[in-house]
């Protein structure tokens, strides 16, 4: 399934709400780094994914491109 083809079934609501899924089951000791954007928390990041703003728009992208690379690794 290609990019397109999902971004088609799951509107932007739904994929934010799948990456905070994902996001909340970290240590909320856990810091990521996002480019020279710097680190952030898991709450942080969250915040950001809800904002809908660069970063999160970003973890966002990030989280779907390994989520399609897991289900071609299990086809």
């Amino acid at each position: 399934m290609s990019k397109q083809n999902i971004d088609k079934k799951m509107s932007d609501e739904e994929v934010r709400k799948l990456v905070v899924a994902r996001l909340s089951v970290l240590s909320p000791d856990m810091y990521i780094a996002v480019g020279s954007d710097g680190s952030f928390s898991r709450d942080e990041l969250i915040q950001r994914v809800e904002a809908n703003d660069e970063i999160g728009k970003e973890i966002a992208d990030i989280q779907l491109e390994w989520l399609r690379s897991w289900k071609q690794r299990l086809a």
